[in-house]
């Protein structure tokens, strides 16, 4: 649950929630509010309980495919339901998630992930029903299908908070930002403060979500319960 801040805004989830990383985190809203929108876009919205299952089975899937490596995984950010479903799942399996441009060309698209060493995480075939049946009753995360991808993606226990979970391009010699679970998580639950994001806040992304700072933004309004709006929703922005 959200307390309320010093400064008169809503606090973001308690350390407790963070502790294991955003997954986790987002796991713990859709276990309060399964039925709750978690996004919409102009094609497809998802609610809260079918975001999670689904990012955790395809978590599990991409786990299985690179198992024993810790390559980056490309991922074509383009603010659609199935990209945000696969961001999370990037993030579930443990691997550093490299948010691509949509708008760029093939070509661009091919050298950019080459220079961070990525490889797309659309190379594992995803089943594209829903991964599950939401009641609502609140006990949909006990199907086989949550049970399977908990067990096979990793029950919501603390990551290693040293280890990458994003990269971007960046200057220098290397193109390479790296950014750790614990700095990811930090900004996330900093965003959320700052902002006063609350459950069932409509929220505009106001960066696009390929950058750095809109996939911390797209983060902190699914770890609060807003209803994150892609680019092109005419909903009022909460910020």
């Amino acid at each position: 649950m959200t307390g309320l801040h010093p400064r008169g805004v809503l606090d973001a989830p308690p350390s407790s929630a963070l502790q294991s990383g955003v997954v986790a985190a987002i796991d713990a809203v859709a276990r309060r509010n399964p039925s709750s929108l978690a996004l919409v876009s102009p094609a497809d919205s998802i609610t809260y309980g079918e975001l999670a299952v689904a990012a955790r089975n395809r978590g599990a899937a991409l786990r299985r495919a690179h198992a024993g490596d810790r390559v980056p995984l490309a991922v074509l950010a383009d603010g659609s339901v199935d990209a945000v479903t696969s961001v999370l799942a990037v993030l579930a399996s443990g691997h550093p998630l490299f948010a691509v441009d949509a708008e760029l060309p093939d070509v661009l698209r091919a050298h950019a992930c080459a220079a961070v060493g990525a490889v797309p995480a659309a190379s594992v075939t995803f089943d594209a029903r829903r991964d599950a049946v939401v009641d609502h009753e609140g006990v949909w995360w006990e199907s086989p299908a949550w049970d399977q991808g908990l067990t096979e993606a990793g029950r919501p226990t603390a990551l290693d908070t040293w280890r990458p979970a994003l990269v971007a391009l960046g200057p220098g010699t290397t193109g390479r930002v790296t950014v750790t679970h614990e700095e990811l998580a930090a900004s996330v639950s900093d965003l959320a403060v700052r902002a006063g994001l609350a459950p069932g806040t409509l929220f505009d992304l106001s960066h696009p979500s390929a950058s750095v700072a809109g996939l911390v933004g797209l983060l902190a309004g699914l770890v609060t319960g807003c209803t994150v709006s892609a680019p092109g929703r005419g909903f009022p922005a909460a910020v």
